[in-house]
């Protein structure tokens, strides 16, 4: 049998601290996490790279997300998407998240492992969401 190919996770949020600290934390969780600063980046790096994307973290409130959505769900990709923070309810329906990842604020104290296991328990529920 051969071994499953890791979770391709794009992170897409313009701090690039956040992005790199939550990449480290998907890498952890044995997932292949590949970083963006914004949409267009993004998109520009995934036709670059030529790198599928099984499961999308990005911030919602950057300019070009539904863009963004629109042109990958285009390409019959078949995605998960965890949105960082809340969604403004008029891009709730257009992002479709089938979980949330709230951003910790910069007075929290931010603990690895109990991050990894956030995360670990997210891509529980993102796989389980697709299995319905």
């Amino acid at each position: 049998m051969t071994p499953r190919a890791p979770t391709t996770v794009w992170i897409v949020d313009d701090d690039l601290g956040f992005v790199w600290w939550l990449g480290e934390i998907f890498t952890e969780a044995g997932c292949r996490a590949l970083p963006a600063l914004s949409c267009e980046q993004a998109v520009s790096l995934m036709k670059q790279l030529d790198v599928g994307i099984d499961l999308l973290v990005l911030n919602p409130q950057l300019p070009g997300v539904i863009r963004m959505l629109q042109m990958l769900r285009g390409a019959d990709a078949n995605f998960k998407v965890v949105a960082i923070g809340k969604i403004p309810p008029v891009l709730a329906t257009a992002i479709h998240p089938q979980a949330n990842l709230e951003r910790p604020s910069s007075s929290d104290s931010i603990s690895r492992l109990e991050w990894l296991t956030k995360v670990r328990k997210l891509l529980k529920v993102v796989a389980a969401a697709a299995t319905v």
